[in-house]
């Protein structure tokens, strides 16, 4: 096949606990992830040489700092392919949102550029190649919903959520991961999300009571300095959701809501101020999710 587009979608953290870290400085993350209706859309096109990035958005770096560029030079070079490959990116998926918007596009190019170079790689070995690119690669690479263990690299597949608005709000703040680790590090966190007591409300497909057993250890760290991003998520609960998480290392916002009127009512008082704003959906898992 001489092109392909595939679909790379958001991930959320219904719950993120950083429970260590290892000898080798990596910390040991126990994560419920779900993905949401939001995507970037990468096209692939095999040409003569070399691997060429574009994107509709200028803001993005275009070389290996991008993990798109990462991901494919690591497969040409691990597999020694002389041919080249032309990648579009389309970016919908907003940058340093805790969304893994980088992520799921590596994941896309693993997966794109192992049909476009007929690598025929089996799912374990793309998550073996994943995990060196990012930590939450792997679970882009699954998809769906998951508790995702380790440095990202061990993934157990959960009852998907079921379907429901979802808003996503991001202000105008921008938190770098290492940054986050750096500031998490020097905390004692007092409160841990309730891992095994979300699970068990998943497969009972009862989410009441969700709002007061998930958590998200960063938001002790981003709560902190951006009291901004506190408020949103108050605010989101306030409105009629029945539970709101800060996702990632932050900044954006996740509200689940059981009624869709109250969904729309909030997101149009979030839309009044917040350019990034989005009432969107759970997403089920779809496999490789090929455009077309």
């Amino acid at each position: 096949m001489d092109k392909i587009s595939l679909k790379a979608k958001a991930k959320v953290n219904l719950s993120l606990d950083v429970t260590g870290i290892r000898a080798d400085g990596y910390h040991e993350m126990r994560m419920i992830n779900h993905s949401i209706d939001l995507e970037d859309i990468l096209t692939f096109e095999a040409c003569d040489e070399g691997v060429i990035l574009t994107s509709n958005d200028q803001t993005i770096p275009l070389d290996e700092r991008n993990l798109v560029m990462k991901a494919a030079l690591n497969l040409q070079n691990k597999f020694n392919i002389k041919q080249g490959v032309k990648i579009h990116l389309e970016k919908k998926i907003p940058a340093q949102a805790g969304l893994a918007g980088g992520s799921s596009d590596a994941a896309a190019t693993l997966k794109g550029l192992n049909i476009i170079w007929n690598l025929n790689l089996s799912i374990k070995e793309l998550l073996a190649i994943g995990v060196t690119i990012g930590a939450d690669v792997p679970y882009c690479l699954v998809g769906g919903t998951a508790l995702v263990e380790g440095i990202g690299e061990q993934i157990t597949p959960l009852k998907d959520l079921k379907s429901m608005p979802v808003l996503v709000v991001k202000p105008d703040i921008n938190i770098a991961t290492p940054w986050a680790f750096k500031q998490l590090d020097e905390l004692t966190i007092e409160k841990h999300p309730d891992i095994k007591a979300i699970i068990q409300l998943l497969e009972a497909n009862d989410y009441n009571g969700l709002k007061d057993i998930i958590g998200n250890v960063f938001e002790a760290v981003a709560f902190t300095t951006y009291p901004e991003i506190a408020e949103i998520k108050k605010e989101m609960l306030e409105q009629g959701a029945i539970a709101s998480i800060m996702t990632g290392s932050g900044s954006t916002v996740i509200g689940y809501f059981l009624n869709q009127e109250l969904a729309e009512q909030s997101y149009r008082r979030f839309n009044e101020k917040y350019k990034m704003c989005f009432l969107i959906g759970t997403k089920e898992d779809e496999g490789e999710d090929y455009v077309g």
